[in-house]
């Protein structure tokens, strides 16, 4: 039984090159999504409200806690308005 090594070494010079740059091409857009797809917040973690980003970072009474731009942690209120918190419970 032949292994793939010796299948390789019969291969002309310009098909192994062929091979090693599709190789290399599959490792940089597999290492370039796992970069983009993990960059620390999701589309559904991170809202823009304002023209300010805020992010998701835990759970007050009942209330989603959110870190803003400058580091505030608040939740939204009955009426919508934001209701500030400790910094330290946000999990952020």
């Amino acid at each position: 039984m032949k292994t793939k090594y010796t299948q390789l070494e019969k291969l002309p010079k310009s098909k192994k090159m062929n091979l090693k740059i599709k190789s290399i091409s599959m490792v940089l857009i597999v290492g370039m999504v796992l970069i983009f797809s993990s960059c620390g917040s999701s589309d559904e973690d991170m809202l823009n409200t304002k023209a300010e980003s805020e992010w998701k970072c835990g759970v007050h009474n009942g209330k989603q806690l959110y870190t803003g731009p400058q580091g505030g942690c608040y939740y939204y209120n009955s009426n919508g308005n934001k209701t500030y918190v400790e910094r330290k419970e946000c999990a952020c």
